[in-house]
C-alpha cells in the first residue's frame, strides 16, 4: 500500500508542476519561470532519491521545450537527467555490469579525434550525449522496485495527453505561442502540442501506445484495463491531433497486430470480447465526434495529395539519396562521420536515425554505438527470459517505439536512451508475470 501511495503522490506532484509551468510560462515571468524550474529540478531528484526518477523523467518528457527560459536555450529536462546520474553515483549501484563503458569510451574518443581534425568545437550536446553512454545504465537501479510497466505507462501517457490538450488552448498567449509548433498547410492544420515538430510529438504516442496495446495482452485486472483503453483511445485522439502519416500507419500497424495477437491468445472468450467491445464503444464515440471527424478529413486530405514516394514520405526519400551520395562521394565521412557534431547537408536533417548515425559517427562509430546498445540492453533485461510466444508482444512494441525513428533524427534527443530503456521495461514485466505464474506451481 506504500508504494502505491508513493506512485499516487508522485503523479499528483507531476501533475501540479506541469500546471504551475504553464501558468507561469504563460505569465511570462522571469523571476516566477526560474522558482518553477527550480522546483521542477527538485522534484526530479526528490524521485530519484525515492527510486521514480523515470517515470517523472517520462511525464514531463512532452513538456520539454518549455522546460527552458527562453526557446534557443538548453532545456533544464536535460540538466535533470544529468542530476539524476549524479544521484545515482552517490547512492551507488547495485551490481550494474559496466562493460558499457568499454564500447562508450571507444566511441567517444573516435568522435573526439574526428572533431579534432574537423576543427569542429565541442558543443554542449556532445557533452551530454558522452554523459549519458557512460551513466544511463545506473537507472536500472530503480527498476522492479517502486512502479511497474503499468504506472510507466500511467506516467508518460498523462503527460502526453495533457500537454497536448492543453497546447491547443494556449497557443493564443504570445509568451507561449513560441514554444508550440502548429503547422498550416493549405486546408490542414497540425497541432505538436510543445515540440516544433508534429512527428516528434507523435512518436511519443505511438511508443505509449504499443505500451498501453501490450499491457491489454498481459492484464486481467478488470481496473487496469479500462484505465488502460481510455488512456489508448486518448492517446489515438492526441496523435490524429498531429496529422502525421507515420502516425497514421504506425496506429494501423499497431492495431492490426494487436488484434491478431489478442485473438489468438488463450482466455476466455466473454472477456475478450468485453475488451474490444469497450475499445469500439469508446473509439466510436471519438469517431462520431466533430473534432475527430474533422482530423479524419484532414488526414485523408494529406494522402490523398500523393502521386509518387517522394511525395508520400513528404520528401524523405530524396534527403535519404542525399546523404547516400555523400557516403559514396567521401569515404572517410563513411567510415568515421562528422564526430557527433550539429552540421547537415544542404540545411537538411536526413530525418532517418540510422542514416544519421553514420553520417555523425561512421561505420566504425556505428560499430561502438551497436556494442554500447546490447551491452545497455542487456543490462536492462538482466535475468529476463525471452520467449516465442513473445515475440509477437514485443514486435508491437518495437513497431511503436522505433518505427517513429525511420523518419526522425533522435540521435541528438534524450529519447535515444529513454524510449529502449522504457520498451526493456515492458519486456522485463513479461519475465515477472511468468514468474508469477510459475512461483504458485512450486509451492
Amino acid at each position: 500500500m506504500i508504494a502505491i501511495r508513493s506512485k499516487v503522490i508522485f503523479l499528483i506532484l507531476c501533475v501540479f508542476e506541469a500546471m504551475l509551468l504553464l501558468f507561469v510560462q504563460v505569465m511570462g515571468n522571469t523571476l516566477f519561470l526560474l522558482l518553477c524550474l527550480g522546483l521542477f529540478l527538485a522534484l526530479v531528484a526528490f524521485a530519484a532519491i525515492k527510486g521514480m526518477a523515470i517515470p517523472t523523467l517520462l511525464f514531463f518528457l512532452p513538456f520539454a521545450p518549455l522546460l527552458k527560459i527562453q526557446p534557443g536555450t538548453i532545456s533544464l529536462y536535460t540538466v535533470a537527467l544529468l542530476g539524476v546520474y549524479v544521484i545515482y553515483i552517490v547512492m551507488g549501484s547495485r551490481n550494474i555490469n559496466i562493460l558499457h563503458l568499454v564500447p562508450a569510451l571507444c566511441l567517444i574518443a573516435m568522435a573526439l579525434v574526428v572533431k579534432t581534425l574537423y576543427g569542429y568545437s565541442i558543443e554542449n550536446s556532445f557533452i551530454l550525449f558522452s554523459a549519458s553512454l557512460l551513466l544511463i545504465p545506473l537507472l536500472t537501479r530503480e527498476l522492479d522496485v517502486e512502479y511497474d510497466f503499468y504506472w510507466l505507462t500511467v506516467f508518460f501517457s498523462l503527460g502526453i495527453i495533457i500537454a497536448a490538450i492543453t497546447s491547443q488552448y494556449l497557443a493564443s498567449f504570445p509568451s507561449i505561442i513560441r514554444f508550440i509548433g502548429t503547422k498550416g498547410m493549405f486546408a490542414v492544420v497540425r497541432h505538436s502540442g510543445y515540440y516544433g515538430d508534429p512527428n516528434f510529438y507523435s512518436a511519443h504516442i505511438t511508443a505509449t501506445l504499443s505500451g498501453a496495446l501490450f499491457l491489454l495482452l498481459n492484464n486481467n485486472k478488470s481496473k487496469r484495463i479500462f484505465v488502460v483503453i481510455l488512456l489508448s483511445i486518448a492517446l489515438l485522439y492526441c496523435g490524429f491531433l498531429s496529422v502525421s502519416k507515420s502516425f497514421v500507419l504506425i496506429a494501423i500497424c499497431l492495431l492490426l497486430v494487436w488484434f491478431v495477437e489478442f485473438m489468438f491468445q488463450k482466455g476466455r472468450l466473454s472477456a475478450k470480447l468485453m475488451i474490444i467491445m469497450t475499445f469500439l464503444i469508446g473509439f466510436a464515440f471519438f469517431l462520431t465526434s466533430t473534432l475527430f471527424s474533422d482530423l479524419v478529413d484532414m488526414i485523408v486530405l494529406r494522402f490523398s495529395g500523393d502521386r509518387n514516394l517522394s511525395e508520400f514520405t513528404t520528401g524523405r526519400t530524396d534527403l535519404w539519396l542525399q546523404y547516400i551520395n555523400a557516403f559514396f562521394e567521401d569515404p572517410l565521412l563513411f567510415l568515421f562521420g562528422k564526430g557527433f557534431t550539429n552540421v547537415l547537408i544542404s540545411d537538411r536533417s536526413s530525418h532517418n536515425t540510422i542514416i544519421q548515425g553514420i553520417f555523425q559517427f561512421g561505420i566504425v562509430g556505428c560499430l561502438f554505438l551497436f556494442v554500447w546498445l546490447l551491452c545497455y540492453i542487456r543490462t536492462l533485461l538482466s535475468e529476463t527470459k525471452i520467449k516465442l510466444s513473445s515475440l509477437a508482444q514485443i514486435f508491437i512494441l518495437l513497431i511503436g517505439s522505433f518505427g517513429p525513428w525511420m523518419a526522425l533524427d533522435l540521435l541528438f534527443f534524450d529519447e535515444f536512451f529513454l524510449i529502449p530503456m522504457y520498451v526493456c521495461v515492458a519486456i522485463r514485466s513479461l519475465y515477472k508475470k511468468d514468474d508469477t505464474v510459475v512461483a504458485p506451481a512450486l509451492k
